[in-house]
């Protein structure tokens, strides 16, 4: 299984480069926090960067012997995550069996990652959300560009409609909080 942080977002919300960012009462930055969770679950974990944050995450995992940084790949460049997924694709001829991961979920479980991983074509639900970049499938290359070709560029049709995927219900929605502004209340974690 190959781990996916989803790091190439714009940020236009938040403000700053959230994979960079580092909450008050965390020890890593979120794309090393995704890292470190996905990293027990996956043979190799790819960090799916920006043209901006791509030269700052390629130095922090330079050591890595399991984690690559990765840039969207042509002609799908900057489509949001599923640029990212496609890149990912990219780096193998094969199906790849990929463990999605946004960075901007830093209150999500190894445990949660774990249910994922142990089913097949499944994402994460909880009672307020479906949470499409927490996500687990198996794809190729060839799939997701004759999907890419259609110009939808929604991870939620890809994941539902070509992916067949199924919701896995997780009760405590607190672990899901995604972080769109700095000012949001980290305080009650």
């Amino acid at each position: 299984m190959i781990g996916v942080v989803l790091a190439g977002g714009e940020s236009r919300r938040f403000g700053q480069d959230k994979a960079l960012y580092q909450l008050p009462n965390q020890r890593v930055n979120n794309a090393q926090l995704a890292v470190d969770k996905l990293s027990p679950l996956c043979d190799r974990v790819l960090v799916s960067a920006n043209t901006q944050n791509t030269p700052a995450l390629t130095k922090q995992f330079a050591d890595s012997t399991n984690v690559a940084v990765i840039t969207d790949e042509p002609p799908f460049e900057q489509r949001g995550p599923l640029s990212g997924i496609y890149a990912a694709t990219c780096q193998s001829d094969f199906p790849t069996d990929l463990l999605v991961m946004a960075v901007d979920y830093p209150y999500v479980s190894v445990d949660v990652l774990s249910v994922l991983a142990n089913h097949a074509n499944c994402y994460a639900r909880t009672p307020d959300a479906d949470h499409y970049t927490l996500a687990h499938f198996t794809t190729t290359r060839e799939v997701l560009r004759d999907f890419l070709l259609l110009d939808d560029y929604r991870l939620r049709d890809f994941i539902t409609e070509v992916q067949q995927c199924d919701p896995i219900s997780f009760a405590n929605a607190e672990l899901f909080v995604n972080y769109n502004t700095p000012e949001a209340d980290f305080h009650a974690h």
